[in-house]
């Protein structure tokens, strides 16, 4: 049965550091002592002898309820700290991806929960043919291809915003951070790394390419539009040949075939910003 929840704080705890365990088990020694000592003032109202053998019964009260009182008071904080600690443990693995240690799907699309910022992108990635990885080098070799995808695009993305793991061989970018040019310029940066550095699993050396889709949000766009604009640029990106990254606003151009790669001065500017 729930305890009442007008008990008083004592009674229901809530110890979430070691600080608060120490003042926890100091509130209930105290209050013990204090309620040993009425108690004893009580008893010698009825059977007063003198004071000073009152004054010694006192000491003896507050003395035996603190030696009772604070070991059991250490115990009960103790529990209650393990199990907030257990509770932020369990509520992290809800949110981790086991595999690469990122952010899952719900936890990653939870930070739009509280309202989307002004300014938004959403930068969907997706690791081509990956079954012929599988097929190829096995799905342990597989998973290390998804770790260090996932590793990578945390190191070189992870300035932009929230980096996270989707599903299967597929990663997603929440940024609020910084203009939608120097972030698709970020982009092809990571796309040329990727294609251009083997992954070396065991013996077997394996090189792999990433489409990369991005949305940028409109004003009063909701996420789910702007998720079906990221997810329809990464097909476009797979469609019209992979290894490459395409912006949503290329879905509305007339007869795109071959995404366009971002302008010069974008991609030097976002080199020139790294270096300071």
């Amino acid at each position: 049965m729930p305890l009442p929840k007008r008990l008083p704080p004592i009674a229901r705890p809530m110890i979430r550091t070691e600080r608060e365990l120490v003042a926890y088990v100091v509130r209930v020694v105290v209050l013990c002592a204090v309620l040993a000592v009425a108690l004893d003032v009580l008893n010698q109202l009825t059977f007063f002898i003198d004071w000073q053998t009152s004054f010694r019964s006192w000491i003896i009260s507050a003395l035996v309820a603190s030696v009772i009182a604070a070991p059991v008071a250490l115990a009960i904080a103790r529990t209650h700290l393990e199990l907030y600690e257990a509770k932020l443990v369990v509520e992290e693995l809800s949110r981790t991806d086991p595999l690469t240690g990122l952010l899952n799907r719900r936890a990653l699309l939870g930070f739009t929960d509280g309202g989307m910022p002004e300014v938004m992108a959403l930068v969907i990635a997706d690791i081509d043919r990956f079954k012929a990885v599988n097929d190829s080098h096995g799905h342990l070799a597989g998973d290390e291809v998804i770790k260090m995808i996932g590793h990578a695009m945390q190191a070189e993305l992870g300035t932009f915003g929230q980096v996270g793991r989707i599903g299967g061989e597929e990663f997603a970018l929440v940024s609020s951070a910084g203009a939608t040019e120097i972030l698709i310029a970020a982009l092809w940066d990571f796309r040329d790394r990727i294609a251009a550095t083997p992954i070396v699993v065991g013996s077997a050396s394996i090189r792999v390419t990433i489409s990369i889709g991005v949305a940028s949000r409109r004003p009063d766009q909701s996420f789910a539009e702007l998720f079906a604009e990221a997810d329809r640029a990464l097909y476009l990106a797979k469609a019209s040949g992979r290894n490459r990254v395409v912006s949503s606003d290329e879905l509305h151009e007339p007869d795109i075939t071959t995404p366009r790669e971002p302008a010069a001065e974008a991609s030097s500017e976002r080199k020139y910003r790294s270096m300071g």
